[in-house]
């Protein structure tokens, strides 16, 4: 399926050998912009909201493979990053990557290492899940990133606050004052 790549970027991956280094941008409330290519790159996406310094400190490890389908599905892809710096483990230890944004662009270069047009897009998603693997001499972050449809078939839950007690049962009161009771909610019959 065609991107309608533009005509100078079509013309350099047409030749025999050409160069490319991939973008990515975690959007938490302070936006890291990281990329595996052997130096920092300099550039302006449509998500970055200006010129960029895309860092090049091998923090980047690996990443899935990108896999287009015709079907209507939801696409999920796994980010290694490097645990060495405390940056990702405090950012997800915190809990700080809830609902964050993370879209990865292509950029192509010529020969003096300048970008091409513009980066094109290969993702866009959230964080959707982590793992923190150590051993005794690597430290690794693994993010799952899906489409920002991962959950649109979850079915959503019940909650024990009186808002959602309501939509359900307008004239039940039972959960009127939940959001006093700190302790658990005894429920059934006591036990014998």
């Amino acid at each position: 399926m065609s991107r309608g790549l533009p005509t100078d970027i079509v013309t350099e991956i047409s030749k025999d050998a050409f160069v490319f280094g991939d973008l990515v941008e975690f959007h938490f409330s302070t936006p890291k912009f990281i990329t595996n290519f052997k130096v920092n790159i300099n550039a302006s996406t449509t998500t970055s909201g200006g010129a960029q310094l895309y860092t090049a400190q091998g923090e980047l490890l690996s990443y899935d493979t990108f896999k287009e389908t015709t079907e209507l599905k939801t696409n999920q892809i796994n980010l290694g990053l490097s645990g060495v710096s405390s940056t990702f483990t405090n950012i997800f230890l915190n809990n700080d990557y809830v609902d964050t944004r993370v879209v990865i662009y292509r950029a192509f270069l010529n020969n003096s290492l300048q970008i091409i047009d513009n980066p094109v897009m290969l993702f866009d998603g959230e964080i959707q899940s982590f793992t923190i693997n150590e051993t005794g001499k690597t430290s690794t972050v693994g993010v799952v990133c899906a489409s920002v449809f991962y959950e649109f078939e979850k079915n959503g839950g019940r909650r024990t606050n009186e808002t959602s007690q309501q939509q359900f049962f307008p004239s039940d009161r039972g959960m009127q004052y939940s959001s006093l009771t700190v302790e658990d909610i005894k429920w059934g019959k006591p036990s014998t």
